[in-house]
């Protein structure tokens, strides 16, 4: 059983004949669900819960990262799969998951390939894709044992999947390893060029501390502190891809 959730930006005009054939091609496939159409002012979460309760196994977002966004932690909660099919811009975690636009998403729907993928978490706040933070001296504390510190200011971020769009795999960290990839980019001198000093480290759990408070980006949502404590939720979200997934 399924419950699609659309967006309140897919109901514009624009998109009125790509939805037409998505619910068509829904039609033909026998995939059938409840529908739940979101409202900018209004909570979806109550009546997701109510609908996965109901029976609902899979909930299917006809939108956005930012749609995914704002539903991930309540399906999450629910225990159901996260299918997608994606309409408008901004699609990057679908096209991740090798789910193609509009309408063919629906045959993606139906073959039913699920990932168990990790969800990261930072300050209490789920993150699917990767969280980015603003240039500045940074510490991560790893517990008692570990600290690192950029000596030089730098960029800082954490992946699950990827901050930006990719351009290939080698862009996109491993969302089922339990663990969370984290970045740190500096400058460094090298003859007479500046190039980037990259430093990479994995972890289950950590801190990154900042002297001041900052503003990060995490799925697109800003969180502001100066400390942020970052967990791995291993193999938290069920998730339907395609075989042309980028992991």
């Amino acid at each position: 059983m399924y419950c699609y959730i659309y967006d309140a930006f897919v109901q514009d005009r624009k998109y009125e004949r790509d939805l037409i054939a998505i619910e068509h091609r829904i039609t033909d496939l026998g995939l059938q669900g409840k529908i739940v159409r979101l409202a900018l002012f209004r909570d979806p979460d109550e009546q997701i819960r109510k609908e996965v309760a109901a029976g609902a196994k899979t909930v299917v977002v006809i939108g956005n990262d930012q749609t995914v966004h704002r539903v991930l932690t309540t399906i999450v909660d629910a225990g159901a799969t996260l299918a997608i099919i994606p309409v408008g811009e901004r699609n990057v975690l679908a096209r991740i998951l090798g789910i193609p636009k509009g309408v063919q998403a629906c045959d993606t729907l139906s073959q039913r390939i699920i990932e168990s993928l990790d969800v990261g978490n930072i300050n209490g706040q789920r993150f699917l894709t990767g969280v980015r933070f603003p240039r500045a001296i940074t510490r991560v504390r790893h517990g008692k044992a570990y600290d690192l510190v950029s000596n030089k200011t730098g960029q800082l971020e954490i992946l699950n999947l990827s901050v930006e769009a990719p351009t290939g795999e080698e862009d996109i960290a491993n969302p089922i390893d339990g663990k969370l990839h984290v970045t740190i980019t500096t400058q460094k001198r090298k003859g007479f060029r500046i190039v980037p000093a990259v430093t990479m480290i994995q972890f289950e759990t950590f801190e990154v501390l900042f002297d001041l408070s900052v503003k990060a980006v995490a799925d697109g949502v800003e969180i502001e502190g100066d400390r942020f404590n970052v967990t791995t939720e291993q193999g938290a979200l069920n998730v339907v891809v395609s075989r042309e997934r980028m992991f």
